[in-house]
């Protein structure tokens, strides 16, 4: 029943990973990021997969204070305060897997936390082709670390054919255009 929920909730990040690329709408696109973090959670949780884990909770927990500052006249305390218990959270967590990682370190899961660090750098990224470039290393990391299964297999070579269409077509781009497309 286990193996049964892990295929379904993995294929079901495929499709909402694909569902994530194609809304054109904020309020959309933060349901479905919404979505696709809840079900990564889960599956990565029954996966054994902390640094995913750590990853989704975290755009989990930015995307809800987004939505709730956002869409809703909730008071500037309780977003705030909402802000600090998922930050709370996720530091936890974070401190027992990394712990879990000490004690039995393997390649899998080293490059599992190299993907998790790149993410998380291209994040912080102001240009979009260092974005871009990131999200394209993440893809290759992500392959390696998640190798063997064929969600994530599918989910980083669709990360890796979207960033080089972006990164091959937007190449030409004069200084202006990459300034305006970076706001």
């Amino acid at each position: 029943m286990v193996d049964l929920l892990k295929e379904v909730l993995g294929w079901t990040s495929v499709v909402l990973y694909i569902l994530l690329t194609i809304f054109n709408s904020m309020k959309f696109t933060r349901y479905a990021a919404f979505a696709s973090a809840t079900n990564d959670t889960v599956w990565s949780i029954l996966m054994g997969w902390w640094p995913k884990v750590i990853l989704n909770l975290s755009v989990n927990a930015i995307n809800t204070y987004r939505y709730v500052k956002d869409f809703t006249k909730m008071g500037k305390v309780i977003v705030h305060t909402l802000a600090a218990i998922m930050a709370s959270a996720i530091i936890y967590i974070t401190y027992v897997a990394i712990s879990a990682f000490i004690a039995e370190p393997t390649i899998t899961v080293a490059l599992q936390y190299l993907d998790l660090a790149v993410i998380v750098a291209a994040l912080y990224m102001t240009s979009l082709k260092n974005y871009r470039m990131l999200m394209l290393t993440s893809g290759f990391v992500g392959m390696a670390g998640y190798y063997g299964n064929p969600q994530m297999m599918i989910i980083k070579a669709l990360v890796i054919i979207i960033m080089s269409y972006k990164l091959y077509s937007t190449r030409h781009q004069t200084q202006e255009q990459q300034l305006a497309e970076n706001h």
